[in-house]
C-alpha cells in the first residue's frame, strides 16, 4: 500500500464513494439500494478485520450499529425509509463510531435546511403556515416524508430525499471531525 494512502483515508475515499452512489439513487429513484448498502456494511468490516484484527471487526460491527440506532427512531415513525438508515449503518461499518456520530449532526443540521427550502420552493409564502399548523394540529404524524414523496397530489414538486444531506455530512466529516 502507497505511504499516501493510509487506512484512515481509504476509509473515508471508500465512504465517500458509497454514499455519492446512495445520493445518485436517493436522487433518480427515492431509493436507496440493499445492492448498495449490505456489501457496503461487509466491506467496512472487512477492512476493520484487515486492518486492525478482530478488535477493529467488533468496533466495526459496533459502530454499524450506532449507524443504524441514530436514523432507526425516524424511519419507524415514517419519517425516513430504511435505506437511509442502512446507509448510515454502512457509514458506520467502514469508518467508526466517531466519523458517524459526526456525519449525524452534520446531515441533521444540512437536512433542516434542506426540508425547509424543499418546503419553501412547493408551497410558497405558505410553507410557515403549512409548517404552524402541521405543528399544532399533530398531523405531521401522519403526513411524514416519505408520504409525501410518494403522494399523487405531489408528483409535480420537489422531492426531499435525505441521501443528498448524508453524503454531504460525510465530505464535511472527512475535513472536520469533532472527537469526543
Amino acid at each position: 500500500m502507497s505511504a499516501y494512502l493510509t487506512y484512515p483515508l481509504l476509509n473515508k475515499i471508500i465512504c465517500a464513494i458509497v454514499t455519492f452512489i446512495g445520493m445518485i439513487t436517493d436522487t433518480w429513484r427515492g431509493r436507496i439500494y440493499n445492492w448498495l448498502t449490505f456489501p457496503s456494511i461487509i466491506i467496512g468490516w472487512c477492512l476493520c478485520f484487515y486492518f486492525n484484527g478482530w478488535s477493529g471487526l467488533g468496533y466495526s460491527i459496533a459502530a454499524t450499529f450506532v449507524g443504524i440506532a441514530v436514523y432507526l427512531p425516524l424511519a419507524i415513525i415514517g419519517a425516513y425509509g430504511m435505506g437511509d438508515v442502512k446507509l448510515m449503518g454502512a457509514v458506520g461499518a467502514i469508518c467508526g463510531t466517531t466519523f458517524v456520530l459526526n456525519v449525524f449532526l452534520y446531515t441533521s443540521f444540512i437536512g433542516f435546511f434542506h426540508a425547509l427550502i424543499v418546503h419553501f420552493i412547493n408551497y410558497g409564502p405558505s410553507a410557515i403556515m403549512r409548517i404552524y399548523a402541521s405543528i399544532k394540529s399533530g398531523s405531521y404524524k401522519n403526513n411524514t416524508i416519505q408520504k409525501e414523496n410518494t403522494n399523487e397530489l405531489t408528483k409535480n414538486k420537489m422531492k426531499y430525499n435525505l441521501g443528498l444531506d448524508i453524503f454531504l455530512g460525510v465530505l464535511i466529516a472527512c475535513y472536520h471531525c469533532f472527537t469526543w
